[in-house]
């Protein structure tokens, strides 16, 4: 740390608002039917829209990866592009294989809100006292940030389970579809795939 941040960092230590939100964020405390319900309400709505969009533009092109991608906001865009050959990921890290035929793309449909609105009201607080720069980076931060969008990854893999390949109805797929998460530009980590 530099100099100013022992100095910031100790003015709100004792703050019972920031440690009563850090502790809640902690527990890591997830409805998972009520989540995995919308998140399966979110997925039925948006392939809806896209089977739509896949009729109308009549690419010609089968479907097999899906990137299920966020940028800052608890909300998940769409995009599916066509063959190639997608690896089944292990853990996180960047594609050796670029997708290419896009078929439909950022499609901003499923909402992480619910999963994510005790991170989400840790961020507000950490915004409120002007404490980001020194929070957002920190090893714990991160770790925290990580246990959120993995638990979400889990329970969005649940909500493709219990949908099934149905879904995907009326848009031409190749099997294996993969379907992948990640935020924008990071590494990302395979989420279901359809075999």
């Amino acid at each position: 740390m530099d100099d100013e941040e022992p100095i910031e960092l100790t003015k709100i230590k004792d703050n019972p608002e920031l440690n009563r939100v850090f502790l809640k964020a902690l527990e890591l405390d997830f409805d998972e039917n009520l989540i995995v319900s919308n998140f399966k309400a979110d997925i039925e709505k948006a392939f809806s829209e896209i089977k739509l969009k896949v009729k109308s533009e009549q690419k010609g092109l089968k479907n097999q990866v899906i990137f299920l991608e966020y940028d800052f906001l608890p909300i998940a865009s769409i995009s599916g592009y066509g063959k190639r050959n997608y690896p089944l990921l292990q853990k996180p890290q960047y594609l050796d294989v670029y997708p290419r035929d896009e078929i439909y793309i950022n499609l901003e449909k499923i909402d992480y809100s619910e999963a994510w609105k005790d991170l989400i009201s840790l961020n507000r607080i950490i915004e409120k006292y002007e404490i980001d720069n020194y929070i957002l980076a920190s090893d714990i931060y991160l770790a925290l940030n990580d246990a959120y969008r993995f638990k979400t990854y889990c329970l969005l893999h649940k909500a493709f389970d219990a949908l099934g390949i149905e879904i995907f109805d009326g848009i031409d797929i190749e099997k294996p579809l993969m379907i992948y998460g990640n935020e924008h530009d990071c590494e990302t980590i395979s989420l279901y795939a359809f075999e």
